[in-house]
């Protein structure tokens, strides 16, 4: 059995690398807007978007659900490794997906190139794919503006419409679940919402507090001098 290449993903280098990255990822079509990015990508369904973007018939969306949780989020990352990634001939290492479900900066970034520069060598002819022998059918020049099917056979647009019952009608789960899933991911974030909130009124319940007894002390400090003052007779 082939061994497939499972590093550690290597750190961007410079700022411009990681701004060429950020590019890529948003003229990809996602089905929620990116607000944290290492928060955003931690539980996989983003990434898994990318993939499916570039390889419709390769991802099954419905597999991948938001989640809060550290061992949901593996396990979207584990489904994608095993199922996904592995047939395009890669996989991501532990270690970043540790730190990747963490949401530990700059950890999706390195991922998200590596999946960049895969989708760049099988545009180019170079990278292996299911069923195309690792290049694209003969007579068939690479392809630099789009990606291909998983068996290489077709040409796939790489800006469809998100959820397009044209475009992904095999591989797009139905309306109804469709729906179910934003409804599910929305509730998720204003979940999130939630607790970021709570959690910085405890903050700041806690700051009053201790402004508060830093007030009862320079009030009883200069309660002790005004009586000093008084008993020596210069108040």
């Amino acid at each position: 059995m082939t061994q497939l290449p499972c590093s550690v993903a290597p750190a961007l280098e410079t700022d411009e690398e990681l701004q060429s990255l950020y590019t890529w990822v948003d003229e990809i079509p996602l089905s929620r807007p990116k607000k944290n990015i290492a928060r955003d990508f931690s539980d996989g369904v983003l990434f898994a978007e990318c993939v499916n973007h570039f390889y419709p018939k390769l991802v099954e969306m419905h597999n991948y659900s938001a989640a809060n949780s550290q061992p949901q989020k593996m396990y979207n990352w584990t489904t994608l490794n095993q199922k996904v990634l592995k047939k395009l001939g890669y996989q991501i290492h532990q270690q970043d997906l540790d730190e990747i479900i963490k949401a530990s900066p700059g950890a999706v970034e390195r991922v998200l190139k590596q999946l960049q520069n895969k989708v760049a060598q099988v545009q180019n002819g170079q990278g292996k794919i299911p069923g195309s022998g690792g290049r694209p059918p003969a007579g068939r020049p690479p392809l630099s503006g789009a990606g291909l099917d998983i068996a290489g056979l077709a040409p796939v647009d790489r800006h469809p419409a998100p959820y397009s019952s044209h475009s992904q009608a095999s591989a797009s789960p139905r309306p109804s679940q469709v729906q179910q899933e934003v409804d599910t991911t929305i509730l998720l974030e204003k979940e999130q919402t939630i607790v970021e909130q709570q959690e910085m009124i405890s903050i700041m319940s806690e700051k009053i507090k201790k402004l508060e007894q830093l007030v009862r002390i320079k009030d009883s400090k200069i309660e002790a001098l005004t009586q000093k003052l008084q008993k020596h007779g210069l108040a």
